[in-house]
C-alpha cells in the first residue's frame, strides 16, 4: 500500500445531483478524508463505484484500485474553519455523508485518525442536521464515544451478506461478526445505526439473514443491488472485477426476496426498512422527526424545494 500525504483545498462537497441528492430527504454535502480506499484489495473492491471516479483516476493509470491512498492531512482544521465560518442558520441545513468515495474507518484509520479529528470537530457543533457515517470497518467502535457527543450523527455499517464463505471465497474482507458486533456495540451506546445490506450479496437464507438483521439493534435497515445502487443503473459494474469474476453479478432476486421479507415482518414495525436510493436519503430532518415513531419517518412530509443545497 502506498501512503500519500496531502493538503485539501476544500472538504465539504455540495450533491447538486446524484445519487445522494435526491428525494425524500436528499443530502447537501459529501466529505472524505482520504482519497483511495484500503479495503479496495478485498471484495467491496471489485465492484466499488468509487474506482471508476475522476477523484481516483489523478493518483495515476498504473496506481491500481486498492493499492494507493492519499490521506488528507488538515481535513479537520479545514472542517472546522468551514463550520465555523458558516452562519448557523445554514448549518443547521448541512446533511453530510461521509464518505462516498471511500471508507472512513479503512486500516490506515488507525494510524493517521482523519476520521476521529473530524468527528472531533462535529462535536464542537451541536446544529447540524445529519451526519451519516458510512462503513463497514469494525474500527468504528472505537469512536462510539465521540458519535454520542454527536446528537445529529448515524452509524451506516454496511453487512453485505451472512456469509463469510462468500466473501472469503472472492477476496474477504472485514469479519462479518464484528461488524455485527460493532452495530450492537452502537446501540447500546445509544448511538443511532442503520445497516446497509449494500450490494445484497448471496446470502445463507432469507429467514436467517432477515432475523439477523431484524435483531440486530438497527433502526433502519437498507436494502440494495448493484444494479440500483452504482449510480448507473449497473453499467460502472458491468466494467468492474467483480463483473468478470461473478457472471449473474446482476441477479436482484435475492435483494427483492429480503426487502420483501423484511418489510412485511412484524418485528420491523419500529424498523425504517428502505430500498436503494430513497432508502439511503430516508432519514428525515431533526425538526421532522421529533416525536414520530421511527418506522413512520419515510411517511414525513417532503422537503420544499430550496430548504436543502442539493448537490454532488
Amino acid at each position: 500500500m502506498d501512503i500519500h500525504i496531502r493538503e485539501a483545498k476544500r472538504i465539504l462537497n455540495p450533491q447538486r445531483g446524484g445519487f445522494l441528492a435526491t428525494g425524500p430527504y436528499p443530502f447537501t454535502h459529501t466529505l472524505s478524508a482520504y482519497v483511495g480506499c484500503g479495503f479496495g484489495q478485498t471484495t467491496c473492491g471489485m465492484y466499488c463505484y468509487a474506482q471508476f471516479l475522476p477523484n481516483w483516476s489523478f493518483i495515476g493509470e498504473n496506481a491500481t484500485w486498492g493499492s494507493a491512498v492519499h490521506v488528507k492531512t488538515n481535513v479537520a482544521q479545514l472542517l472546522d474553519q468551514t463550520l465555523e465560518k458558516m452562519r448557523p442558520a445554514t448549518r443547521q441545513k448541512l446533511r453530510i455523508f461521509m464518505s462516498s468515495s471511500t471508507d472512513p474507518y479503512q486500516p490506515i484509520e488507525h494510524k493517521y485518525q482523519a476520521t476521529r479529528q473530524c468527528l472531533e470537530v462535529f462535536a464542537r457543533y451541536p446544529d447540524l442536521d445529519l451526519l451519516v457515517i458510512q462503513t463497514r470497518s469494525p474500527l468504528v467502535e472505537r469512536d462510539l464515544p465521540l458519535l454520542q457527543q454527536i446528537p445529529y450523527a448515524w452509524l451506516s455499517m454496511t453487512i453485505e451478506t451472512d456469509d463469510q464463505s462468500y466473501l472469503k471465497n472472492l477476496k474477504g474482507g472485514p469479519p462479518l461478526e464484528k461488524r455485527w458486533q460493532a452495530v450492537r456495540a452502537a446501540s447500546q451506546h445509544g448511538v443511532p445505526t442503520q445497516i446497509t445490506v449494500s450490494p445484497c450479496l448471496p446470502y445463507t437464507d432469507t429467514e436467517q439473514f432477515g432475523q439477523q438483521l431484524l435483531e440486530s439493534g438497527a433502526r433502519r435497515i437498507v436494502v440494495d443491488t448493484m444494479v440500483d445502487g452504482d449510480g448507473t443503473a449497473g453499467n460502472r459494474t458491468s466494467h468492474s472485477p467483480f463483473a468478470e469474476a461473478v457472471p449473474d453479478w446482476a441477479e436482484t432476486r435475492h435483494a427483492h426476496q429480503l426487502y420483501d421479507y423484511l418489510r412485511h415482518h412484524p418485528e420491523a414495525k419500529n424498523i425504517t426498512i428502505g430500498w436503494s436510493q430513497a432508502g439511503f436519503c430516508g432519514i428525515a430532518p431533526r425538526s421532522h422527526a421529533v416525536g414520530a415513531p421511527l418506522g413512520a419517518l419515510l411517511t414525513l412530509p417532503r422537503l420544499n424545494e430550496g430548504e436543502c443545497t442539493n448537490s454532488n
